[in-house]
């Protein structure tokens, strides 16, 4: 099976810090912390999951060349 990476933008990752930081006190941090980490998943077992986007679509500060 291929290695698959998920990587986070900036904005992405300081919220999933913010959300692993406050997960134990807040109900709805864990919630949406559970939800992301089962996409993550999700994408990592099948890379083509979700609608496929043109690559010109993409805005280049979230394309990697």
């Amino acid at each position: 099976m291929k290695l698959v990476r998920v990587i986070l933008s900036e904005e992405a990752e300081e919220a999933y810090r913010h959300l692993n930081e406050h997960s134990e006190e807040s109900k709805i941090e864990r919630s949406i912390l559970n939800s992301i980490k089962k996409k993550v998943e999700l994408i990592k077992v099948n890379p083509h999951y979700g609608d496929p986007i043109a690559k010109k679509l993409i805005p280049a500060d979230y394309r990697e060349l």
